[in-house]
């Protein structure tokens, strides 16, 4: 990624409200893993494809918030060309996933924020509303977490700088989410907790997606390309 893109997003006013979404190149064999070899590695990149879509397609132009995306980029796919959607962009920093958040805060709190709300962007099940929330709660509290149904969550959300929340923490483990709020119970911080909500990681994620057919869904790329590709039995 280059200096000029990066500079997109360094025009923060002080006073914002931040999110930023992780996004990650969608390369075969590096994304989605969890669905290999039930699907292949072309299958599962493309399905993240389309859920970064979707979450782009739900959180973009939500009023009063700057939408970032942090990117985790390779030689494949160096920039995000391959998305719709024109949004500012800074680079992932750090080798472990907690150096990337402990960065991103502390990159959006340097140009001023008001309060950053970080999130991945393979959720299915997101709505404007859930989001929404989080960055109300931290009109009255210091943190805000959305739990998954696995033991990890999908959102955090600060008022200000907090290390310690990502410091030695047992990533993509189902102890991650007990663990951090541990810690934020231990620092003494006032946080809420949103409704959990779930990933699409494994077949068994996949087949519950698709039984369940709401009506929202019926549009979303993510559906449309599971009802085409979903090779699970």
């Amino acid at each position: 990624m280059t200096r000029a893109a990066e500079s997109k997003a360094a025009s923060l006013r002080p006073g914002h409200e931040v999110l930023i979404l992780f996004v990650k190149a969608p390369t075969p064999g590096e994304v989605k893993t969890r669905l290999v070899p039930v699907w292949s590695e072309a299958e599962a990149a493309e399905l993240y494809r389309c859920l970064v879509l979707d979450t782009l397609a739900v959180v973009h132009r939500l009023p009063d918030i700057r939408l970032v995306i942090a990117y985790a980029p390779d030689r494949r796919f160096p920039d995000l060309s391959w998305l719709p959607i024109q949004v500012p962009v800074v680079r992932q920093r750090g080798h472990s996933l907690g150096q990337r958040l402990i960065h991103a805060f502390a990159w959006a709190f340097g140009q001023g924020a008001r309060s950053v709300v970080v999130m991945g962007s393979d959720a299915p099940e997101l709505t404007r509303g859930w989001v929404r929330r989080a960055f109300v709660a931290l009109r009255d509290s210091e943190a805000v977490i959305g739990p998954t149904a696995d033991g990890g969550y999908q959102l955090i959300g600060l008022s200000r700088p907090c290390p310690a929340l990502f410091t030695r923490m047992p990533w993509s483990t189902p102890a991650l989410l007990s663990a951090t709020l541990r810690t934020m119970s231990r620092l003494r911080l006032r946080f809420q907790c949103l409704p959990t909500t779930w990933d699409l990681d494994t077949p068994g994620d996949v087949r519950r997606y698709l039984r369940d057919s709401r009506p929202a869904r019926r549009r979303t790329r993510t559906l449309h390309y599971l009802k085409r590709h979903d090779p699970t039995p």
